[in-house]
């Protein structure tokens, strides 16, 4: 019995539908569409010229001038390809997938490449369940690719560790695409369950992510040998070269703290431009409603001098053919009738917003909003705060005949923490007292998953706190409790406010709550109203400012990364102070002669 091929055609099967399109080009049945008078962004050549798209069933067929059922009039406008972006973290933006559909698809922005290894380490297999089941229901494309590092690195304590055989199953789901970044090199190079996991995303043709920010040119020729064909961890032009060299695509990254773009474009050119997309990676949802998502990256590239056509081929056909999705990221027959309609070349903005050839968004708005959705929430992604008791005592750092302590110093360009030695203060215990003075504070970070009991503490220069304390749940990858302050007091009473409302992001001062937002899923993510979080977080950055000496970096955002045990040089994590580049636990006590 011959199978029958299935598309979003409906039950036609795949000759009917060549039959169809052949009926219309040879004039014996109309097409569903033609908009007229367009400025076509082609992709495929680099070049813009003038034509109409004649639409059917979801697919472009032509340019020309055809009789249709319907006809719109296009006024001159661009025509481009949605945009897709290459590596993002929905976590990262606070809200639920729905949600975000609602944001992105105005936008102009049709497809995603969501890694959800934020909600996986907290919540594992239930956590890439619910993010699956959410992308079912958007008109975004959501395509997921399966957390390779859950836990990050051995370095600390995740909500879950999931081994290839946790993850095997996922890949017969339509929306998985691969395996998303593998950022732990050490198991790189010694694990054999990493093996086997690469192995499973080879054997089924998918793609693997990279992520390598700690990699030297040996390093690189590892991960390019094991078919890892790209990555987002590029800072320099020389990190840039030294990949595409190697056939690794680079995703040039613009998030809400690492921004890549300024330092990378000059770089770009017509020899390589083919391998290099654009990506978000953690972008917040303020920096997301005030600029945009991969579609601001666009826009910053043209105004900083690349090619228009250029810039839009890189956030279309690049991704495409890169992710291997066939007959998408170009404006031609053949090809997905996924575009949007836009106005100015040099700043785009969409106008109007097709999807499968259907008009989905105008101005601005979605014509199908998502965000009103329910999908049902895991019991263990809706209660995550699992923390073991503790005392005061537990988040002492104890010097005592020692005067001074290895810390961590703060970078306000970026998450690169480097070691730092400094005398410091310390209390008639011999216990490290945070100082005001020589902005030092203290930095706290305790297990929240499975009661362990796991609590590291350390000193952190430059942070530029004044007063009170600063703590979340959203301390990337394994999203323990991390806390900042100038004091025990205001450092407990945060953390003991996260642990009633399931997580979020807090700031306290004299014994008070003065800011809140609580993210309920996974102490990541909420279900609130877009403009409900975005509100609350104005109040709380406005509150935290009360307290801060500095306003070069987004001290949350600053918080988030200072526990990430992947990105040079030392962070701290529930099992101590970590030299990232030696994968070491470092002994914060030292002696410093006067």
């Amino acid at each position: 019995m011959l199978s029958v091929s299935l598309s979003k055609w409906g039950y036609m099967d795949k000759t009917e539908q060549l039959k169809r399109i052949r009926d219309i080009h040879t004039g014996k049945i109309k097409p569903e569409c033609c908009i007229r008078n367009l400025n076509i962004i082609n992709t495929l050549t680099r070049e813009i010229h003038h034509g109409n798209l004649v639409i059917d069933q979801g697919l472009i067929l032509g340019f020309g001038n055809i009789e249709a059922e319907n006809v719109i009039e296009g006024k001159g406008r661009y025509v481009a390809p949605l945009f897709t972006d290459a590596h993002i973290h929905i976590e990262s933006t606070m809200v639920t997938p729905m949600v975000l559909n609602d944001i992105f698809i105005p936008r102009g922005i049709g497809k995603i490449i969501a890694d959800p290894h934020e909600i996986a380490n907290v919540c594992g297999q239930d956590g890439i369940k619910y993010m699956l089941d959410c992308a079912e229901n958007c008109d975004l494309d959501i395509q997921i690719v399966l957390p390779s590092c859950v836990p990050s690195t051995r370095l600390e304590h995740a909500g879950a560790i999931l081994n290839a055989e946790d993850l095997r199953p996922f890949y017969s789901h339509p929306k998985v695409l691969g395996l998303a970044e593998v950022m732990d090199l050490e198991a790189v190079r010694h694990d054999d369950d990493m093996m086997v996991k690469i192995a499973d995303a080879i054997e089924r043709n998918r793609s693997i992510d990279g992520h390598g920010s700690v990699l030297n040119q040996s390093d690189l020729d590892l991960y390019a040998s094991l078919q890892i064909r790209n990555d987002h961890e590029c800072g320099q032009i020389d990190d840039m070269i030294d990949r595409l060299r190697r056939g690794i695509t680079v995703f040039i990254r613009e998030g809400s703290v690492i921004k890549n773009l300024k330092n990378l474009l000059p770089a770009v050119n017509e020899k390589n431009a083919h391998q290099i997309c654009f990506c978000t990676d953690d972008r917040h949802p303020d920096d997301i409603v005030s600029e945009g998502g991969v579609d601001a990256a666009v826009n910053l590239a043209i105004q900083l001098g690349l090619d228009p056509v250029l810039a839009i081929t890189m956030a279309t056909l690049n991704p495409a053919r890169h992710y291997k999705f066939d007959n998408q990221g170009a404006i031609a027959p053949g090809y997905k009738a996924d575009f949007f309609i836009f106005s100015d070349l040099n700043h785009i903005h969409a106008e109007e917003v097709f999807k499968n050839g259907k008009l989905i968004a105008i101005n601005g708005t979605p014509l199908n909003p998502k965000a009103h959705i329910e999908v049902p929430i895991p019991e263990r992604v809706k209660f995550s705060i699992n923390c073991a008791e503790y005392q005061v005592s537990d988040i002492q750092c104890n010097m005592g005949q020692y005067n001074a302590l290895k810390m961590i110093k703060i970078i306000p360009e970026g998450v690169i923490t480097p070691l730092h030695i400094e005398i410091t203060d310390k209390n008639l215990f011999g216990q490290f007292v945070p100082s005001i003075e020589k902005d030092q504070a203290k930095l706290v970070v305790i297990e929240r998953h499975n009661q362990t009991g796991n609590i590291g503490v350390c000193a952190v220069k430059g942070f530029g706190l004044t007063g009170g304390a600063i703590a979340t749940t959203v301390a990337h990858d394994s999203h323990n409790i991390i806390a900042i302050g100038t004091n025990d007091f205001d450092i407990i009473m945060a953390i003991e406010q996260l642990r009633k409302s399931e997580g979020g992001y807090v700031v306290a001062n004299d014994g008070k709550i003065l800011a809140q937002v609580s993210l309920e899923i996974a102490g990541l993510m909420t279900n609130r109203k877009l403009e409900d979080l975005v509100a609350q977080l104005e109040d709380l950055h406005t509150k935290a400012g009360y307290f801060l000496k500095y306003h070069t970096f987004n001290p949350f955002l600053m918080l988030s990364f200072i526990s990430l045990p992947v990105i040079p040089e030392v962070k701290l994590t529930d099992i101590g102070l970590i030299d990232v580049n030696t994968q070491q636990v470092i002994n914060t006590l030292t002696d410093i002669v006067e």
